[in-house]
């Protein structure tokens, strides 16, 4: 039997509130807020924070202005104390999906429409049908009839180690309940996504293999000096022609003369920010040349999405996580995460300056003079 789950506290990011006036009992039908403008007919209203046992979710029927009054369709099963957080909710439901790849699809829901659950920040299902592939979910307004875009995929066979998902489960179990309410998912995948490229970056400076894609290459235009880079480009390895000879750099500084002088038969490359330039500019439009290059970081976008550093690398990066968290917190010595952060780093690049059998050897460049 699997369990799927649907983290309800995305829905909170962003959406306007207000708070109870006074106290009541349970059995209302309806309260008064701070400030009712935010709040019209039809939507649904968290009152009490996600995760509280006596929290509920509520329809509003109707909303008098001048008295910042909000009325219920029905009643309160719980008492509410005064200045208690009364929060707009543009969805009130939850479906679960399976697939068996990837991709997803509606055509096989695992049950129906399911009420939020406010008293957890999950609200949960029980798929005791399938035992591989993928679920999925999506926040739905039952009056509206509106739903969200699907969730990431959540793979039955569970995530790897060095997925998004893990990364973030470690990361947000050493905040507390009080913590977990400041920071989101979105504040998780930047901090993530932050400390993949600096990890990233730094491989590059010892590492000239590692984050190597597969040979890319480009076709000269008459005319025209400069190509763009592939998106991920990072530093430059190697350039060469289509005869496999390898092609020379020449500085900035230089190309305005050897455009002047050089020879067609002895081109030169050049970087400049995200493109790569020929000199003499290319009087043809069938030269192809072929680079390698070190990426950086692929965005993180998806739970699903892995972290690719070598020997499980990956774990240090709960630490710059932590940094960024202690900072927003205003937690006491953010910067020994920083440097627990920096000390895996660094042992990252000494494990992985060298990967390949060969051994090291030392000779004199035929180049040197004697």
């Amino acid at each position: 039997m699997i369990t799927l789950k649907a983290d309800a506290r995305q829905l909170l990011y962003n959406a306007k509130f207000s708070y109870l006036t006074a106290n009541y009992v349970s059995g209302v039908s309806a309260i008064v807020v701070v400030n009712s403008t935010a709040f019209v007919t039809d939507d649904y209203v968290l009152l009490g924070e996600l995760g509280s046992e006596t929290s509920e979710v509520m329809k509003v029927q109707s909303v008098a202005s001048a008295t910042n009054t909000i009325t219920f369709t029905g009643t309160t099963k719980f008492s509410h104390s005064q200045d208690t957080k009364a929060t707009i909710l543009k969805y009130n439901q939850v479906r679960f999906f399976h697939t068996n790849v990837a991709t997803f699809s509606a055509t096989n829901p695992i049950d129906a429409y399911m009420d939020l659950d406010p008293t957890n920040y999950y609200t949960k299902i029980y798929d005791t049908t399938n035992i591989s592939g993928f679920g999925w979910f999506i926040f739905y307004n039952a009056t509206t009839l509106k739903a969200t875009t699907p969730s990431n995929a959540i793979p039955y066979a569970g995530f790897e180690e060095s997925s998004v998902k893990e990364i973030f489960d470690m990361f947000f179990s050493l905040l507390n309940n009080k913590e977990l309410k400041l920071i989101d998912n979105e504040d998780a995948f930047k901090w993530l996504n932050e400390a993949y490229s600096i990890a990233k970056n730094e491989l590059n400076l010892v590492n000239q293999n590692y984050n190597v894609p597969d040979e890319q290459y480009f076709t000269t235009v008459s005319g025209t000096a400069e190509t763009d880079l592939p998106s991920d480009f990072s530093d430059l390895l190697s350039v060469h022609d289509e005869d496999g000879d390898e092609v020379g750099f020449i500085e900035l500084k230089d190309i305005a003369n050897y455009n002047e002088t050089g020879s067609s038969s002895s081109p030169k490359y050049y970087i400049r920010g995200k493109k790569i330039g020929i000199s003499p500019i290319p009087t043809d439009s069938t030269t192809i040349y072929h680079i390698y290059y070190k990426s950086k970081s692929a965005e993180l976008t998806s739970y699903y999405d892995s972290i690719d550093l070598p020997d499980n690398n990956f774990y240090p990066l709960v630490d710059h996580m932590m940094y960024r968290a202690s900072q927003k917190l205003d937690k006491s010595q953010p910067e020994k995460h920083e440097a627990a952060f920096m000390n895996g780093i660094n042992r990252m690049k000494v494990s992985s300056v060298k990967q390949d059998a060969n051994l090291d050897s030392w000779s004199i460049d035929s180049r040197a003079n004697v």
